[in-house]
């Protein structure tokens, strides 16, 4: 029977990340896992006999270029068996289906079903790529689960066949991430072997960016080119973001201080030293912050919102993940579920900041709110269009306002008393010279709500010292 070349359409997915890419919290094998599902799905989109429709982190949609119905099977064998071999066997499960555009459906149904198929082999398959037999009398020291069997070097931990490919193929992918956006003239760049390395005796911020409605959007291509167009406006503004962050990134010497733990499809979760925060942040927005799509019938601002977790260098990266996936899922309560009515404004931000403490018990939003009452998470949530002025309060706010009234005034508002006459008493000790700019800037960030006063003190040590 033949068929139009236009009919099939495949859909591949790694799927299991827990065990293929988050299963320890060493950085360079979650770098290299991540990098090297990117670059299966990368390489898979070059046989000729597949046209990418669209393309993410550890998935991909393509239309199968065919002339019988036949040679569909053979081409998902071939791709089964690639994903099958090496490095991938070692720690990485995938699922691929196939299905034929059937008459008048839109490439959001087709999709759709592809992506039911997909789900319903990963129920029906292992969740876990099991080693190959090998004699170990210790479990892998980064993992905890695999046989020991590789030397890594500099490290007195033996490592499983996972963690070591991982580690070993993903050290020239990260570097093939950042080439795009560096001169041709530029040297070969390096990169921080360790967060310790990378926070250079200063905390950390992870940050974890997320398109706003993204799979929305996507409901409204009902027809293929739609679907490759708004895929493709996705990239560009990724890489354009990641460039501008990269090309202003400090560097300790010849190495940029700068981790991608994940960058694909609608998410980019980015290490940066803590100081660099909101500066990354404004340059990822900037970059972002005016682009739009249009389908056949609509058109759509495309935002994004953000969640940040400051820390020091040495929690579990596993655990600060989870933290910053939560933030990002606040920063986007307050959004609707109509991304054509988007604006700049609903490109969001919430944070938090651990600097001082290890580990939360409950849920984010709860700890926030328990932590910081009479504050809301609401106080620490807020639009990219609030950070400039923000930053700028609160450094006017760290040069004038003496620090120690920030903790009295702390206090007091947990325990439910009264600030007004310290707040006065406090502004006394100020210069005449900059009460009036230092009013100001308390003025904005408090608006009507005093509760606001634990934000300033939360800040504080975060804002840096130079304007962004």
């Amino acid at each position: 029977m033949n068929s139009s070349s236009s009919e099939w359409y495949l859909r591949i997915e790694a799927v299991n990340l827990d065990h293929s890419v988050y299963d320890t919290n060493d950085i360079s094998t979650i770098r290299g896992g991540s990098s090297l599902l990117l670059d299966a799905v990368q390489k898979i989109a070059e046989k000729p006999e597949l046209k990418r429709v669209s393309v993410g982190a550890s998935t991909g949609l393509f239309e199968v270029e065919v002339k019988t119905d036949a040679e569909i099977t053979s081409i998902e064998t071939q791709i089964r068996k690639y994903l099958q071999g090496e490095p991938y066997r070692h720690f990485a499960t995938f699922v691929i289906t196939t299905s034929k555009r059937e008459r008048g459906e839109s490439i959001v149904d087709v999709n759709n079903r592809l992506m039911s198929e997909c789900s319903l082999q990963q129920y029906q398959t292992p969740s876990f790529a099991f080693p190959a037999y090998e004699k170990s009398a210790e479990e892998c020291g980064f993992g905890g689960t695999r046989p020991a069997v590789c030397d890594i070097g500099g490290k007195e931990r033996k490592a499983s066949h996972a963690v070591y490919v991982r580690r070993e193929k993903g050290k020239a992918l990260r570097k093939e991430l950042y080439m795009p956006c560096l001169d041709k003239e530029s040297p070969d760049i390096e990169l921080p072997d360790h967060l310790e390395e990378l926070a250079q005796n200063d905390n950390i911020a992870v940050i974890h960016f997320d398109g706003n409605r993204f799979g929305k959007i996507r409901d409204q291509c009902k027809i293929k080119e739609d679907y490759e167009r708004f895929d493709n406006a996705i990239q560009g503004i990724q890489k354009q973001a990641i460039c501008q962050i990269v090309k202003h990134t400090p560097e300790i010497g010849n190495k940029i201080r700068l981790e991608t733990l994940l960058w694909g499809g609608d998410e980019i979760e980015l290490v940066v030293p803590a100081h660099q925060a909101w500066a990354t942040l404004k340059r990822f927005f900037d970059a972002t912050g005016t682009e739009t799509f249009q389908t056949e019938e609509k058109e759509f601002t495309l935002t994004w919102s953000a969640g940040v977790v400051f820390c020091r260098h040495n929690l579990p990266i596993l655990q600060v993940r989870r933290y910053v996936e939560q933030l990002c899922s606040i920063a986007k309560q307050r959004l609707s579920d109509k991304p054509d009515e988007f604006s700049s404004g609903d490109n969001r931000i919430a944070y938090l900041n651990m600097s001082s403490f290890d580990l939360i018990e409950r849920d984010v939003e709860s700890f926030i709110a328990s932590y910081h009452a009479p504050a809301t998470v609401r106080d620490f949530n807020f639009t990219i269009n609030e950070i400039d002025q923000l930053h700028t309060d609160m450094l006017t706010i760290t040069r004038s306002f003496p620090k120690n009234k920030i903790y009295e005034i702390a206090e007091l508002l947990q325990s439910g008393t009264s600030i007004d006459s310290l707040e006065e008493r406090a502004l006394q000790m100020v210069d005449s010279a900059t009460k009036q700019p230092l009013e100001e800037a308390i003025s904005r960030i408090l608006g009507e709500r005093k509760e606001r006063w634990l934000l300033i003190g939360d800040l504080w040590n975060l804002i840096g010292a130079q304007a962004l």
